[in-house]
């Protein structure tokens, strides 16, 4: 939701491991394009905890970035661009503060059975002993705080299975803005795709 007239803020979330972002795959040509071709801020910097990425630490430091960074002083006209775990970390954002846009690169609903990845703290867990999904995806909060979604995938993605990103378009309801874009891997490239869809969200 869009709460000022200066265009939002673009955060760059980045996927873990990723110890010098703006050297890490796409992130810091986004970032020049963005801020040098088209004159929009944008926020490509190191996140703390790179190689776990825990949700309690990176929830909160995109917080931070948001009331640091933004253009016109309020922390809710950003657009979060994340990607792998950087989108698992802007689904639980959503859950909690009023966002403009979000763009979700490569994301998975579960942690595909990773100990790792459950540790990191995002991911739904199997049903208890009453029959309910632990630590669930708040859809219903996500839309809520963000009317704009975007989220792109890859038909060969070698670590997330398509069907694992069609769970997440569905618990948030996308149709037009949901893109499965062939031959994209992981998304570790530089898409142009990527950018327009920012663009038409500043």
């Amino acid at each position: 939701m869009k709460t000022a007239s200066l265009p939002p803020t673009v955060i760059i979330c980045p996927g873990n491991g990723c110890s010098q972002i703006r050297r890490s795959n796409w992130y810091g040509r986004l970032y020049d394009i963005l801020t040098q071709k088209h004159n929009i801020q944008c926020i490509c910097e190191d996140f703390p905890d790179p190689l776990d990425a825990k949700r309690d630490i990176w929830v909160p430091h995109m917080r931070s970035l948001a009331e640091k960074h933004t253009t016109d002083t309020d922390p809710n006209n950003i657009i979060l661009v994340g990607h792998s775990s950087g989108a698992q970390a802007a689904l639980r954002y959503a859950e909690l503060y009023p966002v403009h846009g979000i763009v979700l690169v490569s994301a998975t609903y579960s942690d595909l059975g990773d100990a790792h990845e459950r540790a990191s703290g995002y991911y739904p867990q199997p049903k208890n002993s009453n029959g309910e999904e632990t630590n669930p995806y708040l859809f219903d909060e996500m839309r809520c705080n963000c009317n704009n979604w975007h989220q792109f995938h890859s038909d060969d993605d070698p670590f997330i299975p398509l069907h694992e990103a069609e769970r997440i378009r569905d618990g948030l309801g996308l149709k037009d803005t949901y893109y499965m874009l062939p031959g994209r891997s992981h998304y570790f490239d530089y898409s142009p795709e990527l950018l327009d869809v920012v663009l038409s969200l500043c």
